[in-house]
Parts: structure tokens; sequence; C-alpha cells
């Protein structure tokens, strides 16, 4: 039988729903035992420290304060969308804890221990705590996600997503925050001149860092996504205390590590604007909390999130959901395919790969497009943006294509892992471009296209000339390796990594063309994913990110400019669409 709460929302069978009580009993376990993990001993051998004492301090409250909160508030519906997002987060935390087991000392944990040498170091029981802390959390999550699919209504139901319920800059607040938050997480955490802690960049340092950094940076953004896509504002409230919390028990800790570690150690980029993002959704939170206790809708009776109440969904929606799931398995293959080793040497030297860290990296853009693809919400609107940002992707696994066709030509070479994944990844963006055409066709009879007035004499000018200065960018080499120039269009015959540009090229100017003619919404979203590929391309010669000896040439700062110009289209659009 469902009773109303305190709260205004109802909930159905809370007090002996097995689900549901599963996932409280584990969040508390986990969030207690990683709590407790500082005082473990979390590494083995004779050259290690005591972590940073305020570091662990902060950690173990934190944590601590979750499982409080969990056990406070265990019969409040809004928990369990704290306790999913939180989940998400923590699965990203959960591949990290590996980097304790395959090599301590490379894992920058200055709340758990502090090597003062570069001898090695071997797992002890805190690293075996603080991961299985973390796996129970992300098994909480996963159990709220099923109770919330299953039995929870709300009370404050609006047909309307809480995004268009919201202020603009209540909005924009969380997006930027969310953005804030997930770069962070790619950034480095640390500004160190330790000769033992080196403290990398995530996607320049450990393949296992790399992939939990970059799980974390999706989670937060799927959960922002999901807490602005909900049509109950507890709901978004809920996973958006979920999101901050998860990641204010990294940044928070880093903050503190930094602060505490001594004059060789200091805050890097990530926590910086970490903080920033924890700062900005918590206020996100607040506001959305606030507009939730002063208006509520006593004629609705039942609801959940649009994507999970949906019995009967349109052909549309069904395409977009396919075309969705795709674009994120494209993304995560190749992601993954570009931190796992891509060439096997008989040697067993790892060679390195000009630009397989700008593949992982630009990894996390394609997952998000394919996301939001999965929400009703924002599919139409995201859809004409995700074939130029999968394209984008496309081009950059074409340069690292490329390095490995020259690479299996010498003896003793062959593909690894690695490489067959990016194939895979390649063949999946392909597919993913088909079916994004199949949803956008399937969008047709529910948009108005009597009044096409195109762009206007300026902005179609200003489009053209972006388009024109991208391409021209896109044509022109890249970038140098060791004084020699890459692959561009007068150096023949061209190479995998000039035919991806050359269907990036042809991507925008094909979308300009389109832009031209459009409604404005769609042709916004169209110089938005233009924008997105083209940055990605330019900014890893441009930011040293394309490899050691790597240095960009004239193509990358071209492509760049083009890369603002879109965006300033695009801006252009979004103010006509107003």
């Amino acid at each position: 039988m469902t009773q109303p709460t305190s709260a205004g929302l109802r909930t159905s069978r809370s007090a002996s729903d097995p689900v549901r009580l599963g996932a409280r009993v584990l969040g508390v376990v986990g969030a207690l035992a990683v709590a407790a993990a500082p005082y473990v001993p979390v590494v083995g051998g004779a050259d290690v420290g005591p972590p940073v004492r305020g570091a662990a301090v902060v950690s173990s409250a934190l944590w601590a304060a979750i499982a409080l909160a969990l056990l406070v508030r265990a019969t409040r519906p809004c928990t369990l969308p704290v306790l999913a997002t939180l989940g998400a987060v923590a699965l990203g935390s959960i591949v990290a804890d590996l980097q304790l087991f395959v090599g301590a000392i490379d894992a920058d944990r200055l709340e758990l221990f502090r090597p003062i040498s570069a001898a090695a170091l071997e797992a002890g029981p805190g690293a075996v705590v603080v991961t299985l802390g973390h796996a129970l959390v992300v098994v909480a999550g996963a159990l709220a996600a099923v109770a919330l699919a299953r039995s929870v209504e709300w009370d404050d139901f609006d047909e309307d997503p809480v995004a268009r319920r919201s202020a603009s800059v209540v909005v924009a607040a969380g997006v930027v925050g969310a953005l804030a938050l997930a770069v962070s997480f790619l950034l480095p955490a640390y500004v160190s001149t330790d000769a033992v802690v080196l403290a990398p960049a995530p996607v320049a340092g450990p393949v296992v860092s790399a992939l939990g950094g970059g799980l974390s940076a999706v989670a937060v953004l799927v959960g922002v996504a999901y807490a602005f896509s909900s049509t109950s504002r507890s709901a978004a409230v809920g996973a958006l205390t979920g999101v901050v919390a998860a990641s204010a028990t990294v940044v928070g800790v880093r903050l503190a590590a930094a602060v505490g570690a001594g004059d060789r150690i200091g805050l890097g980029a990530g926590t910086v604007v970490g903080v920033g993002g924890v700062l900005a959704l918590g206020v996100v939170t607040l506001a959305t909390a606030r507009a939730t206790s002063g208006s509520t809708n006593p004629e609705s009776t039942n609801s959940v999130p649009r994507l999970v109440r949906s019995a009967a969904p349109s052909n549309s929606t069904r395409r977009h959901v396919v075309a969705g799931a795709v674009t994120v398995l494209t993304g995560v293959a190749l992601g993954v395919g570009a931190v796992l080793p891509l060439l096997d040497v008989s040697t067993g030297s790892v060679p390195t790969v000009v630009g397989d860290r700008a593949v992982a990296a630009y990894a996390v853009v394609t997952v998000v497009g394919g996301v939001l693809l999965l929400f009703s919400e924002f599919a139409a609107a995201v859809r004409p943006a995700v074939p130029l940002i999968v394209t984008g992707h496309l081009a950059l696994a074409a340069a690292v294509l490329q390095a490995l066709v020259l690479g299996v030509g010498i003896d003793g070479v062959s593909v690894g892992a690695g490489g067959w994944l990016l194939v895979v990844g390649t063949l999946l963006g392909l597919l993913t471009l088909v079916l994004v055409a199949a949803a956008g066709a399937s969008e047709r009879d529910g948009v108005d296209t009597s009044d096409l007035a195109g762009a206007s004499r300026p902005l179609a000018a200003a489009l053209a000339v972006a388009a024109g200065v991208a391409a021209l960018g896109l044509l022109l080499p890249q970038y140098d390796v060791g004084g020699e120039t890459g692959g561009w269009i007068g150096a023949l015959p061209w190479g995998w990594d000039v035919w991806g540009r050359l269907a990036l090229v042809t991507a925008v100017l094909v979308g300009a063309a389109i832009a031209a003619r459009a409604r404005a919404p769609r042709a916004a979203a169209l110089q938005v994913g233009s924008a997105v590929a083209l940055a990605g391309v330019a900014l890893s010669p441009i930011l040293g990110g394309a490899g050691p000896g790597v240095t960009a040439s004239s193509g990358a700062f071209v492509t760049a400019v083009g890369a603002a110009a879109s965006a300033l289209v695009a801006a252009g659009f979004f103010r006509t669409g107003e």
C-alpha cells in the first residue's frame, strides 16, 4: 500500500522492499569501509610513509557523513537517486583503486599513503578495504536504480522536465559545473616537484588511472543530465546531491592533500577546476531544492523520470535509443582501445603512438553525446550534432590507425589488443552515422517545415567563412613529428590520417550547407557539433596531447580558428532561435 510521506512524496512498500533495503545497507557499509581505509595499511614495504593527515581526515569525514545521511534519511524516496548517482561516480573510483594492485607508486593516493622512494610497493589489506567499499557503493547504486525504476512515485510530477521549469541561470550553472567536474577528473590533481610523487594527468598516466578518470567524468555528466531531464524536482535534487557528494570525496580529498603535503606538491589544475565544479553544482542543488519546497503539484498522482516511465516508446524514440546506445559503444571502444597496447612488439617494449591520448580523452565527448540521445528530452536537440562529433572522433582514430599501418610493416611488430579494439570502434562509428541518420528521418513527422526562412545574410556569410576556414585548416598539416611534417593534402599518397580529416571536411561543409537552410535550433546544433569536432582535432597538438616530440603545425592553429568561428556562429543561431 502506498503511503504519503512528510516530503510530499509517495513510496510503495518502502519499509519492506528488499531491493531498497539492500541498497541502503550496502551503501552504508561501503561508505564506512572507505572511511576506515586510510587507517588500515594500504601498501606494504619499507619505503612508504603515512598518508597526508588532512587528506585522510577529510576522506573519512566525507564518507562517514554519507553513511550517516543514508541512515538518517533512509525512508525518504529521494535517497534512491542519491545512491544511484553516488554509485555511478564510484564506478570510476573502483577502477582507479585497481592501480593500488598493479602499481601503487603511480596511484597518487595521498589520503591513503605517501611513497618516499621509487621502490616497488605491494598492496596491503587497506587496498582491499577501499576497493571493496567502493564496490559495495556501486552495487548499492545499481540496486537503488532498480528500485527507483520500479517502485517510486513522485507527487511533485510535472509534464515538463526540470530543465524547462528552472531558471536559465540555474541550468547554465549546472551545465558549467558538470563540465568542470568532468574535466577535473582528466586534468592533473597536483603540481609536483617531488622526485617520487610525479602526479601526471590521468589521461597521460597509467591506463587504469585514465579509465577511472574517464568513467567518473562520464558518470558526472550522465547524473546531471538525468537530474535535469527528470519530471520530478525531488528526483533531480537527489541525483544532484549524489553527484556532489561523490565528487566531493575526490576533489575535497585532493584539495586537502595538496594543502597538507608540503612545498613540493601543490594544487593542480584538476583540483582547482573540480572545486569550482563542486561549488557550482552545490549551489544548483540548493536552488533546485528550494524550488521544490516552494512548489508542489497536488493534482499529479503518478510519475517516475520520463526515460523510465515510457512504457510504449514511439518509433522515433526507439531509433534514438538505439543510435544513442551504439554511440556510447563507439566512444567506449575507441577510448578503451586507445589506452590499451596498440602494437604488440616481440621485444616487449611499448612504442609510443601519436594521438592515442587524444582519442581516449575525446571518448568522453562521444559517450556524453550518446547518453543524451537516450533521453527523450534531449534527443531531438542533440541529434544533429552527434554525426559531426562522431566523425571528429573517427578522424582522430584514423591518425592512430595510420601509425598502426606503418608499425605492422616492421618485423616483429603486430597489432595489439588496443589496435583491434580501435578497428571495432571505427566500424561502430560508421554504423552510428547510419543509425543517427535514421533517427533524424523519424523526426520529420513532428517538425513544422512550412516556414524555413534559413539563415540571415550576415549569419550565412559567417557560416560560410567558418566552414571555409575549418576546411582549410584540416587540409593543412596538423602536427610535426621530430621536425618532420605530418600527413596533409599535399603529401601523396594519402594515409588514413588524411582520409580521416577529409571525411571531417566533408561533414563540416555538408553540415554548413544544411544549417544555412535549417531551423535555427537545428542549425545551432550542427554548428556546435562542428565546433566540438574541430576543437578535438586542433587542440591535441596545440596542447601537447598528441605525444612526445609532437608539435602543432599551421593546420592546427587554422583549425582552431575554424572551431572558434563555428562556436560563434552557433551562438548566433541560438540567439535567432530565441
